[in-house]
């Protein structure tokens, strides 16, 4: 499903709309060139999940982690860093905190066949139309995810 997403405000909904089918045990990944707005649509979500602390990009630490309000526990990895890594040891270090985690994942092309057989997975590709406008494409097996999302895309 693709979603165009004019300015900031309406990434900011996009995220809202997207935010409540979160739940642990899930992955949400987020591919797109630099500065498409990853980490920004990824804020906007921590913000409607109830997270209260500054969200910052975590490419330099390469996980950050955040409590919801319900005390759900998040996970915010950029693997851009990690995409060299090819043993599947050298991952699990971050794989052993996704289980009960809502995990969102930037750059997730080294890791993403294998999330898929352990956990549900939303992807969600961002192109740069222009400064203002981007693409998001969305694929999910989430019915209810999919219908939500089908009223406006």
């Amino acid at each position: 499903m693709k979603i165009i997403v004019k300015n900031e405000i309406a990434t900011k909904l996009l995220a809202e709309k997207i935010a409540p089918f979160l739940n642990p045990n899930l992955c949400l990944l987020l591919d797109g060139p630099l500065a498409a707005g990853k980490t920004t649509f990824t804020k906007y979500l921590l913000k409607a999940l109830g997270v209260i602390t500054p969200v910052t990009s975590p490419t330099f630490l390469i996980m950050q982690q955040y409590t919801t309000n319900q005390q759900v526990i998040i996970n915010h990895i950029d693997c851009y860093r990690l995409l060299g890594l090819e043993q599947e040891e050298e991952w699990e270090m971050y794989f052993e905190h996704f289980s009960d985690s809502i995990n969102i994942i930037e750059w997730p092309a080294g890791i993403s066949n294998q999330l898929s057989s352990k956990y549900e997975v939303i992807k969600i590709t961002i192109k740069i139309i222009n400064e203002d406008e981007r693409i998001f494409t969305i694929k999910t097996n989430n019915k209810h995810l999919q219908s939500a999302l089908g009223k406006e895309g």
